[in-house]
């Protein structure tokens, strides 16, 4: 279900499988996971048209993202305290990827900010950025929902080191000290990769994100 995405030197074209995709374990089936993606994105789209309504916006403020919308969830972030029953899913899952990646990270607990749902439409993107020092702290992990994705990234200093990532649905990734801060980073709005034409463009994609406070 995880793994840390390492920087290397690869070609201008080469895309790495860096990070796992959930697979089916301990008696859970291929039609199970479908069901429970299915369920996930559900309950993240209500809550996007809840708090976002329907229209996708045309660029974010820094411009670093576009075409997209993007809402925190509080009542994902906890266990505890009141919760409808469409919350029940999506908690459970947050509470999973808390403690996959404090295990993953060295077992100490740490200091999650509230997770946020992002949403990139058909074609939308996520431009070459470094993360902001002062936002969160140097964690940050994500659920890959709907479309599959390619995630570039570049040393801030050298843009020759570079790789890339092939992002399934239901791959959890993990971003942490370097490769937020000292390399770029970027959603790509086409799909570069298995024999596709680089015009291909990618599909709507959603992300669960949790960030560790300062």
């Amino acid at each position: 279900m995880f793994e840390c995405l390492k920087p290397t030197t690869a070609g201008p074209h080469q895309v790495e499988s860096a990070a796992r995709s959930l697979q089916p374990s301990n008696g859970v089936t291929t039609e199970q996971l479908t069901e429970t993606h299915e369920a996930l994105v559900s309950a993240a789209d209500r809550k996007l048209r809840r708090l976002c309504g329907k229209a996708y916006w045309k660029t974010h403020h820094d411009g670093v993202i576009n075409n997209y919308r993007e809402a925190s969830v509080s009542a994902w972030g906890t266990l505890a305290g009141p919760g409808t029953d469409e919350e029940a899913l999506p908690r459970s899952i947050v509470e999973r990827i808390k403690r996959q990646v404090e295990t993953e990270t060295g077992g100490d607990p740490i200091d999650w900010l509230d997770p946020h749902i992002l949403d990139l439409a058909a074609g939308g993107d996520i431009r070459a950025h470094v993360d902001n020092l002062q936002a969160s702290g140097s964690i940050i992990t994500g659920l890959c929902l709907m479309s599959p994705a390619v995630a570039v990234f570049r040393s801030a200093k050298d843009p020759n080191v570079r790789f890339s990532a092939w992002l399934e649905p239901r791959t959890l990734y993990v971003q942490r000290d370097d490769l937020r801060f000292v390399y770029t980073h970027e959603i790509l709005a086409t799909l570069p990769w298995r024999g596709s034409t680089p015009k291909e463009v990618r599909g709507r994609r959603m992300s669960l994100m949790m960030r560790n406070a300062k």
